[in-house]
């Protein structure tokens, strides 16, 4: 988004597209996106959700459009993983009149995280994946997760790993379908959880473990 607010997004994904190409340019990497219903639509400064990254358009298309960025992100999000022809979730930004559906979503990927277990419950299905030690406090039982761009519930969560379902239409519509142990996903935290733990560790707070309404009063969460 050029020159504009911090963009947000939903999870909730406009459709699938394919990586036509990623390549060094200078100091940046630049990546074309390909097979994108919505790409005529698009101008250049516009902020899209790549499969969980916000990525900004500097070359919009007819059918396709080119994001850039910087290498650390290239390197810290599973495109660093995949290739030409890799399908990817997109959703552009949410507009300042839309309707809020599904969770706010940055488009900031905070790890890359891997498919460790999936189970399948008629056309749903259930996903684990893995999930740092130290995170385990950013992940909650029926709290929000952002996997590959799409807005979660989770529905466990252990030390090591987190659990959710996806209905049949989530895996008919977004790329999650397509998902097999062992393979990368880019995982955003929900951002409340991020905040408030910025917010414990920062003022040193300890509750027996727990975070009670009082305390968060006193923090300023009224």
């Amino acid at each position: 988004m050029a020159g504009g607010g911090q963009p947000m997004f939903t999870g909730l994904v406009e459709c699938t597209a394919k990586i036509v190409s990623a390549r060094r340019s200078g100091d940046m990497v630049e990546m074309e996106i390909g097979d994108v219903p919505f790409a005529g639509e698009l101008k250049r400064g516009d902020s899209v959700s790549v499969s969980g990254a916000c990525l900004t358009v500097v070359v919009p298309g007819r059918n396709s459009f080119t994001v850039e960025m910087m290498p650390e992100t290239f390197d810290n999000t599973l495109f660093s993983k995949t290739g030409p022809g890799y399908r990817v979730n997109l959703e552009r930004a949410m507009a300042a009149t839309g309707r809020f559906e599904g969770h706010i979503v940055t488009g900031h990927v905070d790890l890359v995280s891997m498919v460790v277990a999936l189970k399948s419950h008629g056309k749903s299905r259930e996903l684990d994946f893995t999930l740092p030690v130290d995170a385990a406090g950013l992940v909650a039982r029926k709290g929000s997760v952002a996997v590959q761009g799409v807005s979660l519930t989770v529905i466990e969560r252990g030390d090591s790993f987190f659990r959710v379902g996806v209905i049949p239409e989530t895996l008919k519509f977004t790329t999650l379908g397509e998902l097999k142990i062992g393979d990368p996903v880019n995982l955003e935290y929900d951002i409340l959880s991020k905040y408030l733990k910025d917010l414990l560790e920062s003022r040193t707070l300890q509750v027996d473990g727990r975070l009670t309404m009082d305390r968060l009063a006193e923090m300023g969460w009224s």
